[in-house]
């Protein structure tokens, strides 16, 4: 799965879907930079909370042929993360996925289309945004030897997209975890957040 800082929120919320389909657990968006470890803590909260888990990553992987069909020639290079086609596959995800723990989502929404598309199918009115923080420098370091990644257009992917979230999401409540402690450091922080949550 690509690593990147785009794809890294913790929203947390009681979410309904317009489906009809119930999210009794939380709804869990997390945010961080690249090598912040946001999947990895999606896949702890997934073990340890049952949560299921909905990457944006793993859509586009499964959508890959849908994606190249319908992309419009004149927006060629269009990152497929910003794509408005992940609306339609995130909203096909959700609705075959067991939400009664809850979800997290991992790399949605990442746009304002997005946005505007995720707000109408669950209820944010209650979130909770967790931000895993790595300083730019330490993210460089972490990621110098994986050749082939453009990790400063990625830092700058995602220092747009969580200034979209902290814009978009003005009501939600933002908690800092610091990023650069150990995977289960990190996982017990997020775990103090989601027990402190409003019921």
């Amino acid at each position: 799965m690509v690593n990147r800082f785009s794809r890294c929120f913790v929203l947390i919320s009681s979410a309904v879907l317009a489906s009809a389909a119930y999210a009794a657990g939380p709804v869990v968006l997390v945010v961080g930079a690249p090598g912040s470890g946001r999947s990895t803590q999606a896949a702890i909260l997934k073990k340890d909370l049952g949560l299921a888990v909905i990457s944006a990553d793993d859509v586009i992987a499964r959508n890959s042929e849908k994606f190249q069909k319908s992309r419009n020639p004149t927006l060629s290079g269009v990152d497929p993360h910003l794509d408005p086609a992940m609306n339609d596959f995130v909203e096909e995800a959700l609705k075959a996925t067991d939400l009664s723990k809850g979800v997290v989502l991992d790399g949605y929404p990442a746009s304002k289309i997005q946005g505007d598309f995720v707000t109408g199918l669950l209820d944010m009115q209650r979130a909770i945004v967790i931000h895993l923080s790595v300083p730019d420098d330490v993210v460089r370091k972490r990621l110098k030897s994986q050749n082939g990644r453009d990790v400063e257009q990625e830092l700058k992917d995602y220092h747009r997209e969580f200034d979209f979230v902290r814009t978009y999401f003005p009501d939600a409540h933002i908690e800092t975890v610091d990023g650069t402690k150990s995977p289960a450091q990190v996982a017990k922080q997020i775990r103090k957040v989601l027990d402190s949550r409003p019921k």
